[in-house]
C-alpha cells in the first residue's frame, strides 16, 4: 500500500547531495495503521500515526521497536508528526505514541483534523475498553494530554521544522484532510510529497483535492483502491436513492450503516436534495 512491509524494509535513494529514506512502521502491504518514517536532508518526520481498528492485540499499532532500538528521547529521532486527517487508521495511535512510547515533540494537523481527533479518539477506546474488553489501550486522560502537543497548520501555510519546510495541500475525503509537501529549507534540497486518502471527483460537502503542479523528489500516495474499478458516481447514487425510496413508500424504515463522520454528511445532502425533487416530506 505504501512501500516495503516492515521497519526493515527501506526505500533509499542515494543523491548527490543527500539521501532520501522511506521506513513503513505500519500500512506497508496492508490496509490500516498508516505509519511512515521520513528521512529528507538529515532530519526525520513521522508521517501519519494510525492504528489497525481490526486488531485487539499488539498489532493494531505501528512498529515502533526501531524508534526504541538504542534508547535515548525519541524526539531526537523524530522531529514531528505530521497527520493528514482524522480516521483512526491515519491517527488511531497517536495517543499510544505520546503517553505509552514516550514521544514529546510537535504533532502537526489542520484545525478541523484537531477537533475531530479527539472525539473518535474517545468513542474508540469506551468502545474496546467497556465492550472488547482490549488491554493496554490509551486512557482519556492520555488523549488530552496527546492532544496538547498538537500544533494546527492552515492549508498552504508554511511551517518550519529543523531545517524542513512542511506545507499542507486541500485533499479532498474528509473535512481538514491534507497532502503534505515536505522539502528541505535550503536552495536545492530534496523534496517529498506525502498523501493519505484523497478524493479528485468532487461531493456536495467538500470539493476535489487541490495539489498544485510540484516537482518532488519521491511521491509517497495512498493506494487502497488504487485498482477498484467502479461504476458511475450518478448510477449509484439513483440505485441507493431509489432503493431508499421504494421501502419509505411502502412504510417501511431504513438503515444505512455509515461513518458518522464524513460519509453521513455527503448522505443527508443527497436524500435532502432527492426529497425536494420528490415534493416528499
Amino acid at each position: 500500500r505504501e512501500g516495503a512491509s516492515c521497519p526493515r524494509d527501506r526505500l533509499r535513494l542515494p543523491m548527490s547531495r543527500s539521501r532520501v529514506s522511506v521506513t513503513p512502521l505500519g500500512a506497508g502491504l496492508d490496509v490500516g495503521r498508516s505509519c511512515i518514517l521520513l528521512t529528507i536532508e538529515g532530519t526525520t518526520v513521522m508521517l501519519d500515526c494510525g492504528m489497525h481498528v481490526g486488531h485487539i492485540d499488539h498489532r493494531r499499532f505501528p512498529d515502533f521497536s526501531a524508534l526504541l532500538y538504542g534508547g535515548g528521547n525519541i524526539e531526537d529521532k523524530v522531529a514531528c508528526v505530521l497527520v493528514t486527517h482524522f480516521h483512526l487508521d491515519h491517527c488511531g495511535a497517536l495517543p499510544y505514541f505520546t503517553e505509552q512510547v514516550g514521544y514529546n515533540g510537535p504533532i502537526v494537523m489542520t484545525p478541523p483534523t484537531r477537533a475531530v481527533c479527539p472525539a473518535l479518539l474517545e468513542d474508540y477506546r469506551r468502545v474496546m475498553t467497556d465492550l472488547k474488553h482490549a488491554v493496554g489501550m490509551f486512557s482519556t486522560e492520555m488523549i488530552e494530554d496527546c492532544m496538547r502537543k498538537v500544533k494546527t497548520i492552515g492549508l498552504r501555510e508554511t511551517i518550519r521544522i529543523a531545517n524542513l519546510e512542511i506545507t499542507p495541500y486541500y485533499a479532498g475525503h474528509v473535512l481538514g484532510a491534507v497532502a503534505f509537501e515536505i522539502r528541505g529549507a535550503d536552495p536545492g534540497s530534496r523534496s517529498v510529497v506525502y498523501s493519505g486518502d484523497y478524493n479528485m471527483i468532487p461531493e456536495r460537502h467538500l470539493g476535489a483535492a487541490r495539489i498544485p503542479p510540484l516537482r518532488p523528489d519521491v511521491l509517497i500516495s495512498e493506494s487502497t483502491y488504487a485498482t477498484t474499478i467502479r461504476g458511475s458516481k450518478k448510477a449509484r447514487e439513483l440505485d441507493f436513492l431509489h432503493a431508499v425510496k421504494g421501502c419509505v413508500s411502502k412504510g417501511g424504515k431504513v438503515l444505512i450503516p455509515v461513518f458518522a463522520v464524513g460519509r453521513i454528511q455527503e448522505l443527508c445532502l443527497l436524500l435532502e436534495e432527492f426529497w425536494a425533487q420528490q415534493n416528499m416530506d
